[in-house]
């Protein structure tokens, strides 16, 4: 499983459309693992960080549509409170660090817990089940089953060539 987790200093402040388009292409890339793409916090100490944290909200949207269209990956929305920052409004504080533990824990056990798909049953072996064992008894799984195949007649030992010497 990996985890994409990029902070407010990880994209372009100019082209926000460039850091979703390589988290898309690294997710279209990785189709044979799960990916969890979490959201990109806000920017709290930044002079113009209301505009900067209304492209961060965009960015984060398009992540979570992202993340529902691919069947392999999952969006974790950490919660973007002031609260949950340090004084100087980067990164998280204890509070808001043990939070995103929390929530990726969580996810993490619901991920590997999920059943992606039913198991193939055999048809012959419930048969079997059913006709040779009586209810209540754990006997060996034993069962004759039919086959069409063409059996070959045995050899015998005295048409073998090292039992003529």
């Amino acid at each position: 499983m990996t985890v994409i987790c990029s902070g407010t200093n990880d994209y372009d402040q100019k082209d926000f459309s460039r850091t979703f388009l390589n988290i898309k292409d690294y997710v279209l890339r990785n189709k044979h693992t799960n990916i969890v793409v979490m959201n990109v916090p806000f920017w709290y100490d930044f002079p113009n960080s209301f505009a900067v944290n209304e492209k961060i909200s965009i960015l984060n949207k398009k992540l979570q549509k992202l993340s529902k269209v691919y069947l392999h990956t999952s969006f974790l929305g950490i919660m973007n409170n002031r609260e949950l920052f340090t004084n100087h409004g980067l990164h998280h504080n204890k509070l808001g660090k043990k939070l995103v533990n929390l929530q990726l824990a969580s996810l993490l056990l619901t991920t590997l817990n999920q059943k992606k798909s039913n198991p193939i049953s055999l048809g012959w072996y419930e048969k079997c089940v059913e006709a040779n064992q009586p209810e209540g008894l754990n006997q060996g799984n034993t069962c004759n089953r039919n086959s069409t195949r063409n059996r070959k007649i045995p050899v015998t030992r005295s048409m073998d060539f090292l039992w003529l010497l």
